[in-house]
């Protein structure tokens, strides 16, 4: 009996020992990540997807490891969705519309002139409705959704001829990806659509597979369309955001002191993504206009008129939940 206690003593003073030193071996283990993208080398969300990364690497002090994977080198916009649902690519930086093809209210995100202006798609992002997204995100493809806050310039018309009115680009070839909601909106405004992955792009207009091409403001530069098709229209058709993403079974895995870390970092790039564009677009903008390019605003109204009863039919027949389009358009 009495080697029995002392046995029972003896275990009950190593249990926290092993304790102890099962979570310092916990604390000294380290993870590597890898995050996709389509964005080319250079472009401001392949260089804050870096810094996202650097921030990352020092918090944790080596123990959290971000590797980028930049310029659609892991797939096409499609095939990196689906690698980070069943979990072959642990993390994605990727524009709200390629949620879309899996979350349907998101097509309405994708909805050209959807948003006012800045302000209003802000305060969509910041709503219930967002929120609401975020989570049919996680439960149906099992992604979370880190961070949503890194908000580009607003995406516009890149073409070989001048755009001035809708009639100007009727029939012309256009650039859409793999998402139903673009097809939906090109073909309403009169193109004629064609499927291109976006790293194939430039090579498209290029060699005139594509007369014209639609793409973020502050991705213009780093892209380089203009050299094949020199004029830009301000369409400001959809405002722009990147999103961090993770497959949720690689988030849960980490230590919750790197799920904070990987979280704040996240955000904290997006503050940086954002300030990052809008300090260096004049710049760029120079640049481009040196180098041939014409940018040009132009008159949206009859652009949202064509799109009116596309609107109408893509709520009728479910592409969206009904009314959601309405609330959007109600929030102040």
């Amino acid at each position: 009996m009495k080697r029995f206690t002392a046995l029972i003593c003896v275990m009950v003073l190593c249990l926290p020992l092993a304790l102890f030193a099962a979570g310092a071996q916990e604390s000294q283990k380290t993870y590597e990540l890898t995050i996709a993208s389509l964005e080319p080398i250079g472009a401001p969300t392949t260089v804050s997807v870096e810094y996202m990364a650097k921030l990352v690497e020092e918090r944790s002090n080596g123990r959290l490891k971000i590797n980028p994977n930049p310029a659609g080198v892991l797939g096409t916009g499609l095939q990196i969705m689906e690698g980070v649902s069943i979990g072959t690519i642990d993390m994605i930086s990727m524009v709200l519309e390629w949620y879309a093809p899996f979350v349907k209210d998101i097509n309405v995100y994708v909805m050209g002139f959807t948003f006012r202006n800045d302000d209003h798609f802000r305060k969509f992002l910041e709503s219930p409705i967002y929120k609401g997204m975020e989570k049919q995100v996680l439960d149906t493809i099992g992604v979370r959704m880190l961070a949503s806050n890194w908000i580009g310039l607003p995406r516009v018309l890149v073409s070989k001829k001048p755009v001035a009115t809708p009639a100007d680009i009727a029939n012309i070839k256009m650039r859409v990806p793999e998402i139903e909601t673009y097809l939906k909106v090109w073909k309403g405004l009169g193109t004629s659509p064609t499927r291109v992955a976006w790293a194939e792009v430039y090579l498209a207009l290029k060699t005139g597979t594509v007369d014209a091409a639609e793409g973020p403001l502050d991705q213009m530069y780093a892209t380089k369309f203009y050299e094949a098709a020199p004029f830009i229209t301000l369409t400001n058709h959809l405002q722009q955001a990147f999103t961090i993403a993770i497959n949720d079974t690689a988030y849960t895995s980490l230590p919750a002191d790197l799920q904070k870390i990987l979280a704040d970092a996240s955000i904290e790039a997006g503050e940086y993504f954002q300030k990052l564009i809008r300090d260096e677009f004049e710049t760029n903008k120079a640049k481009m206009v040196a180098e041939g390019a014409i940018i040009r605003e132009v008159d949206t109204v009859p652009f949202q008129k064509l799109l009116e009863p596309v609107i109408r039919e893509s709520e009728a027949t479910g592409f969206w939940s009904n009314g959601l389009y309405q609330k959007i358009q109600d929030i102040k």
